[in-house]
């Protein structure tokens, strides 16, 4: 059984869209370690600090600590998927035609999806009603090693809670308030997958994204571009509600459309797809919760839900395949204790 790592910090309100550029399912956590900040309880119960994560780097996609020199920690909302806010494909790497790279640096711009903007700010007027500035909160996570907690951008992964007694749990509320989907990763839990279908449940009722999720691989609004915040600039809120794909869907979309603007590929979405190095790779639901499933369940390529233009399946029918990292101290040496 995993035990339970417990960060207590402060986390500032005004981070978020659109006063700040934070989205809804990425926060930044201010953490005060003077304080303790960092717990762990191997027994879930019996908390003592722990100080593995202050100097640590992680090693996944790129290189980077963990805590900055400012003591900030990024936390990425467990299992959740929140329309994007402001999503841009990977600047080209290798040798590329010159005009073609400018021809997709041009068209590459920050993208929106509807109910980004909307998600966002809901998530942090929600946030807000606790307090102002700096708003304490607790962000746990059910882990065995220090490395379990991380991803491959060094964020943390887990839920984060506010309010008395830090009852407030965020990632079950977006889910409950239709602003996100369940996004299942193969790390979590069944305790915690289930806590989220029971939100989901809930959170059908409000409609919201689940109303206007959409299988059309074709649905795509060029004209949707994030608003970035401006010093002494007001942004107007306005009504963004609309078709969207799954979150994830919606990245490599983005990725192909800039692609073939620029003349670098040809073809259908689904034949991108199908033709990636090292596909995004899934389990079923049901076959991930069975008695003999969880990591051993059969792995599926994302390629196989590609059919024309449909992406076959409801975001919340996955379990994503995690891609690890590694958490390493200042020599390179694996952290692997708390």
């Amino acid at each position: 059984m995993p035990g339970l790592l417990r960060i207590r910090g402060k986390l500032d309100v005004n981070q978020f869209w659109p006063v700040g550029t934070a989205d809804a399912d990425t926060v930044k956590l201010i953490v005060d370690v003077n304080k303790k900040s960092f717990q762990f309880a191997a027994d879930g119960k019996t908390f003592k600090t722990t100080k593995v994560f202050f100097g640590a780097i992680s090693k996944g996609k790129g290189s980077k600590p963990v805590v900055s020199d400012k003591n900030k920690i990024t936390i990425r909302l467990q299992g959740v998927d929140a329309p994007e806010l402001h999503y841009k494909a990977a600047p080209l790497t290798g040798e590329v035609p010159k005009a073609k790279r400018a021809a997709f640096n041009a068209a590459n711009e920050e993208r929106l999806q509807h109910w980004g903007e909307t998600a966002t700010h809901l998530l942090g007027k929600k946030i807000a009603s606790f307090g102002s500035g700096d708003i304490a909160c607790e962000f746990v996570s059910a882990v065995e090693k220090p490395f379990d907690v991380t991803d491959v951008y060094g964020r943390f992964v887990g839920n984060v809670r506010f309010g008395q007694n830090f009852k407030l749990d965020i990632n079950t509320w977006l889910v409950e308030q239709a602003l996100a989907y369940p996004g299942f990763y193969d790390s979590m839990t069944k305790d915690e997958i289930e806590e989220l279908l029971k939100a989901m449940s809930k959170g059908k009722a409000k409609k919201r994204i689940f109303k206007d999720y959409s299988k059309d691989t074709d649905v795509f609004f060029p004209g949707l571009l994030y608003r970035r915040p401006k010093k002494g600039v007001t942004i107007e809120l306005r009504d963004d509600h609309g078709p969207l794909l799954m979150p994830k869907v919606f990245r490599r979309q983005v990725t192909f459309r800039m692609q073939k603007k620029a003349g670098l590929v040809t073809g259908t979405f689904a034949k991108f797809m199908q033709a990636q190095e090292k596909p995004d790779q899934f389990h079923r639901l049901d076959e991930f919760l069975a008695p003999t499933g969880g990591r051993n369940a059969p792995v599926r390529d994302f390629s196989e839900l590609f059919e024309g233009t449909t992406f076959d399946a409801l975001p919340h029918e996955l379990v994503i395949r995690e891609r690890g990292a590694t958490l390493v101290d200042a020599k390179g040496r694996e952290l692997d204790k708390f």
